[in-house]
C-alpha cells in the first residue's frame, strides 16, 4: 500500500522537488489549525466541540477528495 507522499509527487517529472516541498509545507502548516482551534473556541466563544469541527472537516474532505478522485488528476491523458 502506498503512502500519501508517493502518491502525491508521482508523474511531476521536472517539478518533483517543487511538489515535494508544497506537501512538506503542508504537513508543517498543520500546526496552524490548533492554532485556529482555540481562537475559535476561546476568542469567538464556541463550543469546544463545534469549533474542532469546523477545523477538521475541511482537512478530512481534502483527504477524502483525494482518496476518490484527487489521486487521478493528471492521469487522464496518459
Amino acid at each position: 500500500m502506498a503512502g500519501y507522499f508517493p502518491l502525491g509527487i508521482n508523474h511531476l517529472g521536472k517539478f518533483i522537488k517543487l511538489g515535494s516541498a508544497i506537501m512538506i509545507m503542508g504537513i508543517a502548516g498543520g500546526a496552524i489549525w490548533p492554532l485556529i482551534y482555540a481562537w475559535l473556541k476561546d476568542k469567538a466563544g464556541l463550543d469546544f466541540q463545534l469549533a474542532y469541527f469546523i477545523t477538521v472537516l475541511p482537512c478530512y474532505l481534502y483527504i477524502l477528495y483525494f482518496a476518490i478522485a484527487g489521486h487521478k488528476v493528471g492521469l487522464k491523458g496518459k
